[in-house]
């Protein structure tokens, strides 16, 4: 399948096994719906949902070789908010038009973008995961949950600072029509272009980058429902007391999660370019037969 990412048609990082995009496509709608969950961990309902909408969830992944992949060693971290954080993350889903596909010749899981043609052996979101372990490891246990509540807003904004950043770098441009002219998105109007990569698309940006800070609040507000228990069991003693006060508290803990996700606003929408993307060095990167038809229009500044 032919794809803009400049690395469609580049040889996989690491993977052996040959992979036809419609392939995964036609599996990744079969197996949407099918989801591994953590170890002693349950998926909720937002979980469920993603599947619903295409997403896939990690299947062939060994759970001692994801937490070395998001820096979590066991043996140092066997408790406490660090292997809650990980247990969430292992059960989560990944990104948009991301799957976990197996290596025939070595057996081994990997990840596939079956819109860029990128493969690789490590979860496409470690990156983001080891933010978040570092951000939850430096928790003190006895830390009062405002602080907690500002660490997490902190963090939260400073993703969103950086997200509006990646956004900016993209245009959005009217592209040919017909099915010939994309073939992964055939109704597409328009592509987008990154003016400091040079990369082009025909999926949206920001359907990434905000599937991203989805997954960092989703983390953060888990990892912030399991410190206040902490905090409720260090204040009573492992007592128990009425449930009227746990209900009340964790009540007080979902609306502070809400806040922390509409204090970081929306992202901003890809500038539309009237003239072309990038030059005509910008649609060398794209692949016939859209290249010349865009080549075209950018060769004339429509």
């Amino acid at each position: 399948a032919t794809s803009w990412h400049a690395s469609a048609a580049a040889s996989p990082p690491g993977p052996h096994m040959a992979h036809d995009a419609r392939e995964s496509a036609a599996q990744q709608e079969g197996e949407a719906a099918q989801a591994q969950e953590g170890p002693g961990n349950l998926q909720d309902s937002n979980q469920r949902s993603t599947a619903q909408e295409g997403l896939q969830f990690l299947r062939f992944c060994d759970f001692r070789n994801f937490l070395g992949q998001v820096g979590v060693d066991p043996r140092v971290d066997a408790s406490g908010l660090v292997m809650v954080a990980a247990h969430h993350m292992f059960a989560a889903a990944l990104p948009p038009h991301w799957s976990e596909e197996l290596d025939d010749e070595s057996s081994r899981g990997y990840f596939f973008d079956r819109v860029t043609g990128e493969s690789m052996w490590e979860h496409p979101q470690s990156e983001l995961f080891r933010e978040l372990i570092e951000e939850v490891r430096c928790w003190p246990p006895d830390e009062p949950l405002e602080a907690i509540f500002a660490r997490s807003d902190m963090h939260l904004r400073h993703a969103h600072h950086v997200a509006v950043e990646a956004v900016a770098e993209w245009t959005v441009h009217d592209a040919p029509q017909g099915p010939e002219e994309a073939p992964e998105f055939g109704e597409s109007t328009q592509f987008f272009f990154n003016t400091t990569t040079g990369e082009s698309r025909w999926s949206d940006p920001r359907q990434s980058i905000e599937f991203d800070l989805h997954q960092r609040h989703t983390i953060l507000s888990e990892c912030i429902a399991a410190h206040t228990q902490n905090l409720a069991r260090m204040a009573k003693g492992m007592s128990s007391e009425s449930s009227d006060g746990e209900n009340e508290t964790e009540m007080g803990v979902q609306a502070l999660v809400q806040n922390l996700w509409a204090s970081i606003g929306t992202l901003p929408l890809p500038t539309r370019s009237a003239g072309g993307a990038g030059g005509a060095g910008g649609c060398r990167r794209l692949p016939s037969p859209a290249a010349a038809a865009v080549c075209g229009l950018v060769a004339s500044g429509t």
